[in-house]
């Protein structure tokens, strides 16, 4: 017998989260999780193995002796685990907790199966960061005076100058942009809005890019029209167009193939390594916990050990 089918309560989930007006990525990804945890409850069929208790059989309510117990949330994380990762896992932990939690506020459910249950462990890979020589060649593709390689060589620096998150600089209409001042400003986690300053050379290619953006376009560019416009359609250019050209000019370039969130954390390392202020960079990346400090940018943290120490060592300060 299939398992209970929660998709119902997952479509009035989504509704309100609509309603919260959250950022579209936050939205995509809690609505990626309970469908996929949805799925696998109507599919789920346990087996009996040697090592264990006989298993808690598949839900056919929501709560209650046949509810959604929190075996069925752990057996749906360890399969998650082992198909993707515990990064991938945590992330959907996350979420199913946030969607049990909507329940009980709800009440729809009297108390969350996952009211005990802790996230798993995750260990933080160090994300490297970008090489200058590298940056360098992955810029020189984009010297053309073409309305693509005017795009990209603004969106890139645009990424490498503010340390933006990838939504956050794609998802954005032009009256979010301010050349007079350099700033874009962006709606972070938490529907938290921040400006995202910029220097002159992004200012410079922003610039180039508009202009070339309305003789591609054939018309002006209008405050509500997207940021940023796709070459063949002419429309909003998605997230998933991004990392496309970004593999498409690490092939041009002749460089490793690179990830948007790299440059958020080269970004954080070249602010570190030139002396920027800690409280400064915490809110141009939008970051509440001082923990996000060690972790962007780690995988440079011993080149900047290295060089505070030429500008610090006791020895030369001897002489």
């Amino acid at each position: 017998m299939a398992g209970y089918d929660l998709s119902p309560l997952a479509s009035s989930w989504k509704r309100s989260l609509r309603a919260r007006n959250l950022s579209t990525n936050t939205q995509r990804i809690y609505s990626r999780a309970i469908d996929t945890f949805a799925a696998f409850l109507v599919d789920y069929n346990p087996t009996l193995t040697d090592e264990e208790d006989e298993p808690r059989p598949a839900p056919t309510d929501l709560e209650g002796d046949g509810g959604i117990h929190r075996e069925h949330i752990e057996a749906y994380v360890t399969d998650l685990m082992k198909r993707t990762s515990a990064g991938n896992a945590h992330q959907h932990f996350r979420s199913l907790k946030t969607f049990f939690g909507w329940l009980v506020d709800e009440e729809e459910l009297l108390r969350s199966p996952m009211r005990t249950m802790k996230p798993p462990k995750v260990d933080e890979p160090e994300v490297p960061i970008i090489d200058e020589a590298d940056l360098k060649k992955l810029l020189a593709t984009c010297k053309g005076t073409d309305f693509m390689s005017r795009r990209d060589r603004a969106l890139l620096l645009m990424f490498l100058d503010t340390g933006g998150r990838l939504s956050e600089v794609i998802e954005r209409k032009q009256g979010a942009l301010d050349l007079d001042v350099n700033v874009l400003h962006v709606m972070g986690k938490g529907g938290r809005e921040r400006p995202l300053p910029f220097g002159r050379t992004t200012a410079q290619a922003m610039d180039r890019y508009l202009r070339a953006a309305t003789k591609y376009l054939g018309r002006k560019i209008e405050p509500t029209d997207p940021l940023w416009f796709s070459f063949k359609r002419k429309d909003a250019f998605q997230i998933w167009g991004m990392e496309h050209m970004l593999r498409r000019r690490c092939a041009e370039a002749g460089i490793p193939r690179l990830h948007p969130h790299q440059f958020r954390h080269t970004f954080a390392h070249q602010w570190k390594v030139n002396g920027g202020n800690e409280d400064a960079l915490m809110r141009i990346m939008g970051w509440k916990s001082r923990e996000m400090l060690s972790r962007y940018g780690a995988s440079a943290g011993e080149e900047r050990a290295r060089r505070q120490h030429q500008d610090l060592s006791p020895g030369d300060r001897l002489k």
